[in-house]
């Protein structure tokens, strides 16, 4: 079931009248229960929430592990009907009678990820079958109970039944989603004919004949709410669950259905207004940025004010401002953002100077207009400031200009003519490009050498009209704009305005920063056009430039055969190059919101964080090796370099990591730890084997029957070592050397003359333990490795003597069992866990209960042995009551 709340599918569980468990399919943890389910299983919910599930069910984990399993990679239910179980219920152990079922839950890629259980306990019922009236009274109120659930679900039901999907039922919710349609009684396609040949309708007939389940979401479906009304599109999360018979057959069909349509409409235009507010924000005139708290925290802005503040978005949202521009923290700007919050007081300021110092030290005076408004949540509490500020530097460094030009202008009669010339001289040797057009022709009547040298003239176009002065601008928006200022008297500024000018003979395109000043004459008419330049082409050249070597390093970084991310000092990664998308399977989007640590190996996050952490005090890369889990759910070992990037100060600015894939390498280390392993178990027992018998050699010796004994232990001995070469040269053997495998040498041999051949050196290695041996009257043929069906004797039994007692017991036996041979060992000693026995055969594991020493391979290789032979191996024990090891080969047919 896929609902398109979570809640839908806590109160579906919660109020349903069976045991209802959810676990992942990833490791079977417990996620959700309902009380029903709890009831029946003795547990509390803080015993089963967020567990293994046969951690807290470990005494039903060997009968029905497998078959969960099964359930998973098969993707098909299982059903038992009131089967009998033993399990520990509130602190005792209880004999109860159960009907469940094992249902996968799929993805919307078709992959199982949850398993829902469904449970029902029967114990009553069996205990009384044979009350009749009291055993169907209760089947039909668990039936009732079943349809008064449906009929109060919050989501629409329907059941259908048989393979024409005849309706049967629906409960009102369902019926209101088609208030004008009859639906119970005829078949499903029959009243909803709108979805035949479609691949809903395809889905729904496959759930009957695979009995898998299928679930949609926000699905467009045209349909009509009448019989025969106009279709609509309308949008559902809807389920098709298959309903089991008692035989386990599939007889139907529940559909589960939620009409979302206001919710998708809803989040459409949640988007479009909030995709309409940023292109909005982008294109008005004004900077505008949105700062929340008393921390002063960005929380929105627009392009135009990230240009004023010389920031990039990365560098700024999410950031307290005096962080952002630490340089403001002496002007009254944090202090008023604050009274605004604090009172709810407008603020509106024109031309106050804003100091900025730049990164080589350099100061930036800057003048802006701006209004600060309060900002207000939902419960009308103020927590923000709304900023709108136009950046007027290149208006009031004209208009003060203009005022000392108006100054020297008003001075008395007698100094008009050395004003009127220091006027001149002024616009000459001001810094930026100045001119002056007369009238509505455009005059040129003033031009400093700035602007002459920005216009690509000289100077013999004063006196000309704009127009014949700079012929190519014909075309652009220049001319046009004059005359508007003419027209409205209203000065104009723009930011680096393009702009095609003749320089040597050929068009060259440049940037200016601009103001179009109107002069007016004593009639208070525009007279006049002052135009003020500065050339900002390097500046705007320079960004260009930037965002393309930016877009060369991610193309660069795509080609390269080594994962690259980039990330803030807050973890949030900014970039992950292709070799990241591909290895995830996801988008920039969905593998940046799936989180970069959920694709760490849970056993390594710690060792990560804390790298990390080192690596940003000392500024040193954090190296490691970790498992990341690729597309395929698989982890794969990477080295991963952590450098963290510091700026001058020493202050982390960014991360960057490169990860590189070393699972071959992994592997290869494995095989040869393995074969050393392999190696040294094996060579073990032959030298055991020869210095017992050199001992008892010696010690035969002192005695009289020294020399009668000799022969007999010389002999031994020397066998010992023919079999320590033989397992030499086989080690030593260039192809096993690289794959670490065994080397299986098979013939026919008698497996009881086998363990009466090696009974003698049994009596010598363990003088301390009685062996006793049951062995079959005729010989068991079999068809093997003599020798490494000998190592398997020695292994089990040096184990049986390992883990018992001194001067205890241990018997052996061997006998015929249709066409297989089986060996028992059986010993007295400290047995075995039942958790442990699941794993006694897996490399390198050892039980928790011993200190006796040991590689924990020796049983691991028994059983490559064995399964190399066709045969199977295992055990059955009993913590304190000692330990019974099988195995069995298949007898040699002539």
């Amino acid at each position: 079931m896929n609902f398109n709340h979570n809640h839908l599918l806590k109160t579906l569980v919660d109020t349903a009248p069976s045991g209802i468990c959810i676990l992942n399919s990833d490791g079977f943890i417990a996620e959700l229960a309902n009380e029903k389910f709890l009831q029946i299983a003795g547990r509390r919910e803080e015993d089963l929430i967020g567990k293994s599930y046969w951690e807290t069910f470990s005494e039903v984990r060997e009968q029905y592990e497998d078959i969960l399993c099964h359930v998973v990679s098969n993707n098909k239910a299982y059903h038992a009907d009131q089967v009998p179980m033993i399990l520990m219920r509130n602190g005792k152990q209880e004999l109860i009678y159960v009907t469940f079922v094992y249902a996968p839950m799929v993805d919307l890629d078709g992959k199982v990820h949850k398993v829902a259980i469904w449970v029902q306990e029967n114990t009553k019922e069996v205990m009384e079958r044979e009350k009749d009236t009291a055993f169907n009274n209760a089947m039909k109120i668990d039936r009732d109970r079943l349809h008064d659930y449906f009929l109060q679900a919050p989501v629409g039901i329907s059941v259908m039944t048989g393979e024409n999907l005849l309706i049967e039922f629906v409960n009102p919710n369902y019926q209101a989603m088609l208030p004008g349609r009859s639906l119970v009684g005829r078949p499903f396609f029959e009243s909803l004919p709108e979805i035949v040949d479609t691949d809903i309708a395809q889905a729904l007939t496959d759930v009957f004949k695979t009995g898998l389940p299928v679930s949609f979401r926000d699905r467009l479906v045209a349909i009509s709410k009448e019989e025969d009304g106009p279709t609509i599109d309308r949008y559902f999360d809807f389920s098709y669950v298959p309903r089991f018979d008692s035989n386990a057959q599939v007889d139907g069909v529940f559909n589960f259905a939620f009409e979302v349509t206001a919710f998708v409409h809803s989040r459409r235009k949640a988007r479009q207004e909030s995709n309409n507010m940023a292109q909005i924000l982008d294109m008005l005139p004004a900077s505008v940025v949105v700062i929340r708290g008393f921390d002063l925290v960005v929380e929105m802005i627009n392009d135009s004010n990230l240009a004023y503040w010389k920031k990039t978005r990365e560098e700024v949202i999410g950031k307290p401002f005096l962080e952002i521009l630490p340089d403001l923290a002496d002007q009254p700007f944090a202090s008023q953002l604050r009274q605004v919050m604090e009172t709810g007081e407008v603020i509106d300021v024109k031309e106050s100077p804003v100091i900025f110092t730049n990164a080589d030290g350099s100061i930036r005076e800057t003048y802006v207009d701006y209004t600060y408004q309060p900002l207000s949540d939902l419960d009308g509490n103020r927590n923000g400031v709304l900023v709108m500020s136009f950046e007027i530097t290149d208006r009031v460094h004209a208009r003060k200009l203009l005022e000392q030009y108006a100054n020297e202008l008003t001075a008395t009669n007698e100094l008009l003519a050395q004003s009127e010339s220091r006027f001149k001289f002024l616009i000459q040797e001001a810094p930026v490009a100045i001119g002056v057009l007369q009238g509505k022709t455009l005059i040129v009547e003033t031009a400093n050498d700035k602007i002459l040298e920005v216009w690509g003239k000289t100077r013999e176009i004063v006196g000309l009209p704009l127009a014949s002065a700079l012929p190519e601008l014909d075309g652009q928006p220049f001319l046009e704009i004059l005359d508007d200022v003419f027209a409205t008297k209203e000065p104009f500024y723009a930011n680096e305005i393009p702009a095609l000018l003749e320089h040597g003979g050929k068009l060259k395109q440049l940037f200016f920063n601009v103001v179009y000043q109107p002069i007016f004459d004593q009639h208070d008419n525009v007279s006049d056009i002052v135009i003020v330049a500065v050339d900002v082409t390097e500046q705007v050249n320079s960004r260009k430039s930037l965002e393309i070597s930016e877009q060369h390093f991610r193309k660069l970084s795509d080609l390269v055969p080594v994962k690259i991310s980039n990330a803030l000092p807050n973890g949030e990664v900014t970039f992950f190059n292709q070799g990241w998308l591909d290895f995830s399977g996801l988008s920039f989007e969905d593998l940046r919101d799936f989180g970069y640590f959920q694709m760490i190996h849970p056993d390594e996050i710690e060792n990560f964080q804390q790298g990390l952490l080192q690596a940003s005090k000392t500024g040193v890369p954090f190296i490691s090796e970790m498992r990341f889990k690729n597309k395929d759910g698989q982890y794969i070992w990477h080295i991963n370099v952590a450098s963290p990037v510091l700026d001058a100060q020493g202050e982390l600015i960014m991360w960057v990591g490169s990860t590189t894939d070393i699972q071959s390498i992994k592997e290869e280390e494995q095989r040869k730890n393995d074969f050393i392993g392999m190696v040294s178990h094996e060579l073990k027992t032959p030298l055991t084997s020869l210095n017992g018998y050199l001992q008892i050699l010696q010690l035969k010796l002192k005695q009289d029957d020294g020399l009668a004994f000799a022969e007999y232990a010389l002999e031994r001995s020397l066998k010992q070592v023919r079999l320590m070469t033989s397992l030499t040269n086989g080690f030593l053997n260039v192809s096993r050397l690289e794959s670490g495998k065994m080397h299986i040498e098979k013939s026919t041999f008698d497996l009881r003359g086998l363990f009466k051949e090696t009974s003698d050196e049994y009596r010598i290695l363990f003088p301390n333990n009685k062996i006793t041996a049951k062995l079959s009257d005729e010989e068991i043929p079999v068809y093997a490795d003599r020798q490494k069906i000998a190592q398997v004797f020695n292994n089990l039994i040096g184990n049986a003597v390992k883990y018992s007692r001194a001067a205890s017991d241990i018997w052996v036996t061997l006998e015929q069992i249709g066409t297989k041979a089986r060996v028992m060992v059986s010993d007295q000693g400290i047995g075995i866990k039942q958790e442990d026995l699941s794993r006694l055969f897996e490399r390198y594991y050892r039980v928790g209960n011993t200190t006796v020493s040991g590689f924990g391979i020796g049983l691991y290789l028994s059983m490559e042995i064995i399964e190399r032979h066709g045969g199977k191996i295992w055990a059955e024990s009993e913590l304190g009551k000692g330990s019974k090891f099988f195995f069995e080969l298949d007898i040699y047919q002539n």
